[in-house]
């Protein structure tokens, strides 16, 4: 969430005013605190960094976060967790939730 992201970098820039061992403390208590909120510890287990999750049809707060993936400096591998609805703003795919999966041509008006 927005806000919790937003603690997130408040903590890390006064985590960088102490020494580096207590900043080594405050980085696993930050690792701690993401698998509790997101339930990421898994993927972060398995090396990678989990973001989310994310309403994948709110725009205004996914874009911001993709920008700032591709600007971090990490190379570590980035597994962005996404909810979204199969559909979303498309009456005909909203309407099938048994269709529309892997579709070829159609007309997009109709849906058919």
């Amino acid at each position: 969430s927005k806000p919790f992201q937003d603690f997130r970098e408040f903590a890390k820039g006064v985590s960088g005013l102490f020494p580096e061992n207590v900043q080594e403390i405050n980085k696993k208590i930050d690792e701690y605190a993401r698998g509790i909120v997101s339930g990421g510890t898994l993927f972060e287990e398995l090396g990678f960094y989990y973001v989310g999750p994310i309403d994948g049809h709110d725009l205004d707060n996914l874009v911001p976060i993709l920008e700032k993936l591709r600007d971090s400096p990490s190379s570590k591998p980035v597994l962005l967790h996404l909810k979204t609805e199969k559909g979303k703003g498309y009456p005909p795919a909203e309407s099938a939730s048994d269709k529309m999966h892997g579709v070829g041509k159609f007309d997009l008006a109709t849906g058919m």
